[in-house]
């Protein structure tokens, strides 16, 4: 065993290990106080949540992490990996601030395991559950008949739900089963897979009360309820919707109302005022809109079947607290290819459309180029969103092929 030889320090040479041990100079103190993991907000669906903590002042600051499924036994942080950076803007080692304060961003597609290492000390284990996202919608389809979709955020297959109808106080089931896709994700293919990327729960019912229903869609596991997937720790959630179904019987019967009795005295007449003029509403703000995710390298062989070209999707999302109306708005590649929502769609606060390069029938949630052809390029592309006026709300970017998609 190697030993260092007795050293006796002056008073320079002791002033000079002091400084160096305070960190003046970059070095990480000996007693340094481990770092800390601030409690992450909650989640909903596949997105990006902020982790924050402390550390010493300067301090270089690592993320450690795992899926919950491979990380829920972990006990310390040494047991965790560092984590993979994925995104340029991304990064997973960071220096805290001169308050000692550190930021990281990271996407949540699953509960995750998380710790921190700064100066070779660990901080505590923090356990993120994300809540499962979805977007349900309802639609009357004749006399009596509904479709319903329910499409689930993270896009992950077997999430197990329940189609439910409120009647009195109580509700009826109307259907069950698992969400499908991703194709290829999940192991075996899950029943009713209609192949393309989207994880969802389908169908249509008949038998059903005409008039106002009230509809929910319950994601959670039998036994569990709140679970959506236990092994994963995403956590349950509900959707309600409300649709008039064709039909009869059922319905939610209207408020009794008084009729009021027509006064015989004439009533005053007041003189018209003029309103002042309507100010217009404000243009959407930059980054009101935003690509979260593009997928621009379909899963397998470029064959350029249909298949192979719906493999290939933008999706955007409202980071707005408004509803915004997306006709003529555009997207286009480096190369000038053009999408252009032509007729009028609305984007819910909060919620995202996907749009994939080839053909299908548009729906509520996705919509189809009609291309013939791969649009985005493998190795490095730019996609620009702008509003019917040209204005540029949000920009995407990548420089090399990485893992076939990115989150912007």
């Amino acid at each position: 065993m190697y030993t260092r030889p007795k050293t006796v320090f002056g008073m320079g040479s002791a002033l000079g290990v002091l400084i160096a041990g305070t960190g003046v100079f970059g070095s990480t103190p000996a007693w340094a106080a481990a770092p800390t993991f601030d409690t992450p907000a909650a989640q909903v669906g596949y997105g990006e949540v902020t982790l924050t903590g402390t550390a010493t002042a300067n301090a270089t600051v690592t993320l450690r992490e795992a899926a919950y499924k491979w990380g829920k036994d972990a006990t310390q942080g040494s047991e965790l990996s560092p984590a993979t950076q994925f995104e340029d803007d991304m990064p997973t080692t960071v220096t805290a601030n001169s308050s000692g304060r550190w930021t990281i961003h990271r996407i949540m597609d699953s509960g995750f395991v998380w710790a921190v290492e700064s100066g070779g000390q660990y901080s505590r284990i923090v356990e993120a559950p994300l809540k499962v996202g979805a977007t349900f919608t309802v639609a009357s389809t004749g006399a009596n008949s509904i479709s319903f979709n329910v499409h689930t955020s993270p896009d992950q297959p077997y999430f197990p739900v329940r189609v439910e109808r409120q009647n009195g106080g109580s509700w009826v089931e109307v259907a069950s089963g698992v969400t499908d896709g991703p194709a290829g994700e999940g192991g075996a293919t899950p029943p009713n897979d209609d192949g393309d990327n989207n994880a969802e729960f389908q169908g249509a019912a008949t038998g059903q009360p005409g008039g106002q229903q009230t509809y929910r869609a319950v994601i959670a596991e039998t036994g569990n309820a709140a679970y959506a997937s236990a092994e994963n720790l995403i956590t349950s959630n509900t959707y309600t919707q409300i649709v008039n179904v064709g039909g009869t019987g059922g319905g939610t019967t209207p408020p009794t109302t008084t009729p009021t009795t027509t006064p015989t005295t004439p009533p005053t007449t007041t003189p018209p005022t003029t309103r002042p003029p309507t100010t217009p509403p404000a243009p959407p703000a930059v980054g009101s809109v935003q690509f979260t995710r593009i997928a621009y390298n379909a899963a397998g062989v470029d064959n350029r079947t249909n298949k192979s070209i719906n493999g290939e999707y933008v999706q955007l999302t409202n980071r707005s607290r408004k509803n915004i109306n997306l006709k003529g708005w555009t997207f286009r590649d480096a190369a000038g290819n053009l999408y252009r929502f032509t007729t009028s769609y609305t984007l819910y606060a909060g919620k995202y459309v996907t749009v994939r390069t080839g053909k299908g029938t548009n729906t509520a949630h996705t919509r189809y180029w009609g291309k013939s052809y791969h649009v985005w390029n493998n190795s490095g592309d730019t996609a620009t969103l702008r509003t019917d006026a040209g204005k540029t709300i949000d920009s995407c970017r990548w420089t090399k092929a990485g893992k076939g998609y990115t989150t912007c």
